[in-house]
């Protein structure tokens, strides 16, 4: 539970003026740096912390829109 967004944790990242915040990619980016690999990410937005109360928005049931990212990212590595 260290990376879990508390009320606290979100309050002060609004006050630095973010809008969103990733957990994961900044490591990943810095891993490929560190050993001169080329390195991309695409990010899918999958439930929103920033009201009240927790939206789920059921991102673990969006088959669909999680399908056609995978096609898109496939179609981007098939042209580099």
């Amino acid at each position: 539970a260290v990376y879990r967004e508390t009320p606290a944790k979100v309050a002060r990242r609004r006050e630095q003026g973010c809008i969103t915040v990733e957990m994961e990619a900044a490591a990943m980016f810095a891993c490929a740096s560190f050993r001169g690999a080329v390195y991309g990410q695409l990010l899918y937005a999958g439930d929103d912390v920033s009201a009240a109360e927790w939206d789920h928005r059921h991102w673990n049931h969006q088959h669909s829109a999680r399908e056609r990212l995978l096609d898109l990212a496939l179609d981007a590595a098939i042209r580099l």
